[in-house]
């Protein structure tokens, strides 16, 4: 830059050189204000703001706003940086064959369980607004809700970075499930008085009941499975047929009509996502499930009934397999779902061939098929564990060298830097680079069915938290063989957390109302799959459990200063090493 000025260029003039000097700084400090102007103008004009209204997705009008969201999207995946308005109000999302799937599901035509055909790899399905691709985009919502219309997946964020969403709502128009007061009680029957009626029908398809105390505002311990039959009494009130047990009459009846479908919101291939005061009130599956993806932050989180219910997802409420980075979940809120409301792990996968040169054929079993319904398979320089299948005990460490997948035949052939240590099918091996933090702080966990959170993965806080009435254990770190998920868990931090009444019935581990560590394999004596496991200043208040705390597998747990009552054993240990326990307050 040319005719700099300097204070030596002001000498020989009337001004003495102290102001010379002042008037320098004064010129510097104008050209860099008028720098940072030049620069804030560039970056204003770089970073664009749309607005979904102007894309024709009009609010409260009962017209289906699928199409107007989804080029107001695609506008923002051709603008990286760009800021994406949703006003407040309905939007109807409406999809053909989505509708079609959901009434032939509810006609049999998937049979007794629908997840058999619905829930397994590649399965078509419906996508309400498809993130796809997106690069740098924050979607603000707040007040905006998604009422589909035909069950479909609301949100799929699928190889995307960067994206923020803020105060969106899903919910359905007609939703997975049927809520209804128990009206009767016979001993081989139910009258269920129905507050929403679209499924009402002589052979009306249950998979599950739950049932909502209303005196003790909490779900009974146990739920009924696949019910016998079903009959249409009236225009309002369906008889189900089982073998009933005490304390039904006046509950309300939870009728789910499917169990894992697709979830509410699906982030895949994803880096650095966002959820900010996102609410999901139902879904034919899970809230939400994260696959093989980086760094996931929930913040105001709510899985939560809607207006006038008692169920939210009929599954789990969120889940994340083969992630990395951290899954923070910051101030949320979890009640009604029909499973855990979080779980994190990886695969436990199989040898089927050995190919020769340290080349093996993989596979995980399609019985348990994945969370997203999609290969899962390490990436090259991943480390994997390879694990006795007789124990999940860790046997040696091996890195993945080369990766061929083959997502059509569910499979994959993976080269190691070494053999296998011995016979293949002895093995599992288990990808635990994928393999995310946890933090699970600052939430609310009311009554649901099953766990609270289910660990198996490393480097966990969970803190400052408050678990009410679920019928499962609390928190439970568990190497699941039986499920093929993994791994044993390390540097586990439990603190400050309250447990009230949780551990009653289903879900339960090992007599554990508030906390449990276990293995699930054929030998779960061997100590040592988890490891350094802090459990500290928790408040625990059992219903009579038979234990507060169980310890299983594990080596180098330390309990201080937890609070324990209500429970007829404080705590349980067995198969584990260096387990300190210091006098628990009363």
């Amino acid at each position: 830059m040319k005719n700099i000025i300097n204070s030596s260029s002001l000498k020989g003039t009337c001004l003495p050189e102290v102001y010379a000097d002042q008037l320098v700084r004064q010129v510097l400090r104008g050209a860099v204000l008028l720098l940072a102007l030049v620069m804030s103008i560039t970056i204003s004009a770089q970073t664009k703001t749309l607005n979904a209204a102007d894309f024709g997705a009009i609010p409260d009008d009962g017209r289906n706003d699928q199409q107007a969201l989804q080029s107001a999207v695609d506008a923002c995946r051709k603008a990286p940086g760009t800021t994406l308005i949703i006003p407040p109000g309905v939007y109807d999302i409406i999809d053909a064959d989505a509708v079609k799937l959901m009434n032939d599901i509810m006609n049999w035509k998937m049979g007794r369980n629908p997840q058999d055909v619905i829930y397994t790899p590649y399965y078509p399905y419906s996508k309400g607004i498809d993130l796809t691709g997106l690069k740098d985009v924050t979607i603000k919502a707040d007040g905006a809700t998604l009422l589909c219309t035909g069950w479909m997946e609301p949100v799929s964020i699928i190889d995307a970075e960067n994206v923020t969403i803020e105060g969106l709502t899903i919910d359905y128009k007609t939703i997975p499930h049927s809520e209804g007061k128990v009206v009767k009680v016979d001993k081989k029957y139910i009258d269920v008085e129905l507050s929403n009626t679209e499924w009402l029908r002589d052979k009306m398809l249950i998979t599950r009941i739950m049932f909502w105390n209303l005196n003790r505002d909490r779900l009974l311990a146990e739920p009924v499975y696949f019910p016998k039959d079903t009959k249409k009494i009236d225009d309002k009130t369906i008889r189900i047929f089982f073998r009933t047990k005490p304390g039904m009459l006046g509950t309300i009846a939870l009728m789910d009509h499917t169990f894992h479908f697709r979830p509410a919101l699906l982030i895949l291939g994803s880096k650095n996502t966002v959820l900010d005061r996102i609410t999901i009130y139902s879904q034919p599956g899970m809230g939400i499930v994260g696959h093989r993806s980086e760094d996931i932050l929930m913040t105001g989180l709510r899985v939560v009934p809607g207006p006038g219910r008692y169920q939210s997802t009929n599954t789990d409420a969120t889940h994340f397999t083969s992630c990395q980075g951290t899954i923070r979940f910051d101030g949320c809120m979890f009640e009604g779902q029909g499973d855990d409301a979080t779980n994190v792990h990886g695969y436990y996968h199989k040898f089927t061939k050995d190919l020769g040169n340290n080349t093996y054929n993989i596979k995980l079993e399609e019985r348990w098929c994945t969370h997203a319904a999609v290969l899962d398979f390490p990436d090259v320089g991943d480390t994997v564990e390879i694990v006795k299948k007789s124990s999940l005990e860790v046997i040696t460490k091996m890195i993945v060298l080369k990766v061929d997948t083959f997502p059509k035949e569910w499979r994959s052939e993976v080269t190691f830097d070494r053999p296998l240590p011995g016979n293949k099918d002895d093995f599992y091996f288990i990808d635990v680079t994928q393999l995310p933090a946890l933090e699970f702080v600052n939430s609310y966990v009311g009554s649901h069915l099953a766990r609270g959170v289910l660990v198996k993965t490393r480097n966990v806080l969970i803190e400052n938290c408050t678990f009410r009435d679920g019928t499962g254990t609390a928190i439970h770190i568990g190497a699941e063989g039986d499920w093929r998920e993994g791994a044993g868990s390390e540097n586990v931090t439990i603190r400050n957390n309250r447990m009230i009444r949780t551990g009653r019935g289903a879900g339960r581990q090992d007599g554990a109302c508030a906390i449990a560590l276990n293995v699930k394999a054929p030998n779960n004596k061997v100590p040592g799959i988890h490891k350094n496991i802090i459990i500290d200043g928790n408040i625990i208040i059992g219903e009579d459990a038979p234990v507060g705390i169980s310890i299983q597998g594990a080596d180098n747990v330390n309990l201080t200063e937890n609070v324990i009552t209500g429970c007829r054993k404080d705590v349980g240990v067995k198969y584990s090493t260096n387990v300190e326990i210091l006098e628990s307050k009363k």
